[in-house]
């Protein structure tokens, strides 16, 4: 009992510190993203696209190549000062758990905000100013008030991902350091106790629900906070003065030192050698491994199943929903698409394993379906939301079959979110760690679990190319989607 006690308030301390500190950068970056012009900006707006398309392995690798103690940044300063130990140790701690996930996941919370900071009304902010109010001032009275919607939805989000993290903990948790999802792995692969591991797994399936709740709650409430600002914002002006100068500096070169550069480093790693030479002979090496290509076919069958498998459901529910209860006047309809967010992927594992023993690739796939679905959901509706109620009712009247409705109104409306979901569903399967990992399917291996291999074995360049190709596949395929998206 002390030891699930301790876990789990391990599990919400360690998700709160990240969710604070990617609300920290985020709020930050969005400042300037949203009020000042400089070079770069559509650059450091084009991240929020990242924590989408690249999946959580490549980041503990990214972090691993450069901060390690033979990453990149122990290496230079080693060679600089002359030092015989790496000074940089704080990785493999708390603080490198809470630092990798926060810098993850500062992204989209950074685009939430700024999304909002662009179109919030400033007549309150200008009668503040007018009345000698100091910016710091009008930020803590006004706007943080007029943000606070975005910042609600995009925390929550933020720790839910955090409460459910696995694979950042496993590899850089140290002694004390673990989540209910690691412990819930440890005890099924390692011990064989199932009794134990049912006790955290209901524990935090509890705790995600209570969160989940709450975060639906929140939403609710904050999204008739939102509105619509009817003017026409001022050009945004260039970074001025000292203090901004200062506060511009320290932002942009906390972002350069915890996400660029750990993203920089795979790259540079996998087109390098051991004595620091660049060249293609360690991505070339890996091509010629036995098993690479059998992965990377094996990483596209999978992802392009479950990615056309979950927009099946998620279209036909948002349909469902916005045929029968538009209004949303029956809250357990609502409800219904954020059950999976309750339920972890490694619960989801172990439930598999309990039930069928041994899994497969089918029970791998209905896995991801299951939890990927409402998150293609959330796209698909956002869209089918939209079309307006005199359309759907002109349609009524003029085909009484409902297949024309789903056929010519549903899918051509919606079509943008269904590529979207799509490219997003198919970048988080194809990155999924955690559930091959989990499930030890017989001779399966795809991109993931290749690269996961690689590293655990201390082959770091190696794993760096591998999953150099890996984060290519994923954004190409997530690039691609929203591309035709945009062009619809």
């Amino acid at each position: 009992m002390q030891n699930l006690l301790f876990v789990s308030a391990f599990t919400v301390a360690q998700a709160l510190c990240s969710t604070v500190i990617a609300l920290f950068i985020g709020i930050f970056a969005a400042f300037f993203t949203a009020n000042r012009d400089f070079p770069g900006k559509k650059i450091l707006l084009s991240f929020s696209t990242v924590p989408l398309c690249m999946p959580s392995l490549l980041i503990a690798l990214g972090f691993v190549s450069f901060f390690g103690m033979a990453g990149t940044l122990n290496t230079i300063l080693k060679s600089l000062f002359n030092l015989e130990k790496p000074p940089v140790t704080f990785l493999y701690t708390f603080l490198g758990i809470i630092i990798a996930q926060g810098f993850y996941n500062f992204p989209p919370v950074m685009a939430s905000i700024h999304d909002t900071w662009k179109n919030i009304p400033t007549q309150q902010a200008e009668a503040a100013r007018l009345l000698g109010a100091s910016e710091i001032r009008i930020f803590r009275t006004v706007t943080i008030f007029q943000l606070m919607p975005a910042i609600v939805s995009s925390c929550m989000l933020v720790f839910l991902y955090c409460f459910f993290s696995f694979l950042i903990v496993l590899l850089f948790g140290g002694v004390g350091c673990t989540t209910l999802e690691v412990e819930i792995y440890k005890t099924v692969r390692g011990s064989l106790d199932f009794s134990k591991a049912a006790g955290f797994a209901i524990t935090e399936t509890v705790l995600a629900c209570i969160f989940v709740g709450f975060y639906a709650f929140l939403e609710q409430k904050s999204s008739k906070n939102r509105g619509i600002a009817f003017y026409q914002k001022q050009a945004d002006r260039k970074i001025s003065g000292i203090s901004e100068r200062i506060f511009a500096f320290f932002t942009f070169s906390l972002i350069l030192l915890f996400f660029i550069a750990p993203l920089f480093s795979i790259f540079y790693n996998a087109v390098s050698s051991s004595k620091s030479i660049l060249t293609f002979s360690t991505i070339l090496r890996v091509f010629k491994m036995s098993g690479f290509f059998q992965s990377f076919l094996t990483t596209i069958s999978v992802a392009l199943a479950t990615s056309f498998l979950c927009v099946i459901p998620a279209f036909s529910y948002a349909a469902f929903l916005r045929t029968f209860d538009s209004a949303g006047r029956l809250l357990f309809l609502r409800i219904i698409p954020m059950i999976p967010l309750c339920i972890s992927s490694v619960v989801t594992g172990v439930l598999i394993i309990i039930l069928v023993k041994s899994g497969t690739v089918v029970h791998l796939i209905a896995a991801q379906v299951f939890l990927t679905w409402p998150l293609a959901f959330r796209q698909i509706y956002a869209c089918v939301s939209k079309i307006p109620d005199e359309t759907i009712d002109a349609a009524r009247i003029l085909s009484h079959r409902k297949r024309d409705l789903i056929f010519r109104i549903y899918i051509p409306q919606s079509s943008r979110g269904i590529l979207s979901a799509l490219g997003f569903c198919f970048a988080v399967s194809a990155g999924d760690t955690t559930l091959p990992l989990v499930l030890a399917l017989p001779r399966f291996s795809n991109l993931s679990l290749f690269t996961y291999r690689l590293a655990s074995s201390y082959r770091f360049h190696e794993a760096c190319a591998a999953g150099l190709v890996l984060g290519i596949l994923c954004a190409a395929v997530f690039s691609a989607a929203n591309r035709l998206k945009n062009k619809q």
